[in-house]
């Protein structure tokens, strides 16, 4: 029976057989009372990766604390000046054909008012209150 072995399964076999073989070397250091040459090295070493973890966490939280909003606030500048060029260039190629210049007016508000539109009456009301209005003012 053939087994497909591609890489997910390899680096599992051999991070399994790591863990194993750590628990061994562990359990046979436990048994003799003897540290093992791995045990002797980390003592040696623990306290220089101690030091440099707390300066690189320093650093980290440093620039995170000073920089993030700066930060933030450039990358939402960058894409919002994006996102507006984009935006009037749009508008623009819409408004060099007449008919979507005519749906883009009517849209905003602008353009012609024709009296005899198919509002309802409420909106027609409502209409004729408000030019009573600026007749008034």
């Amino acid at each position: 029976m053939s087994v497909y072995f591609d890489t997910f399964t390899l680096s599992f076999y051999i991070s399994f057989a790591g863990i194993l073989g750590m628990m061994g070397f562990k359990a046979l250091e436990m048994r003799s009372g003897k540290k093992s040459w791995i045990s002797r090295i980390a003592d040696m070493t623990n306290h220089i990766v101690h030091d440099y973890f707390d300066k690189i966490r320093t650093f980290i939280s440093y620039f995170n604390r000073k920089s993030a909003l700066a930060l933030i606030q450039w990358i939402a500048y960058h894409i919002l000046s994006w996102a507006r060029a984009a935006y009037i260039w749009a508008y623009k190629k819409a408004h060099a054909h007449g008919p979507s210049k005519k749906v883009i007016d009517m849209v905003r508000g602008k353009g012609e008012v024709n009296t005899n539109g198919g509002a309802s009456f409420y909106l027609k009301q409502i209409s004729e209150e408000d030019e009573e209005v600026e007749v008034r003012k």
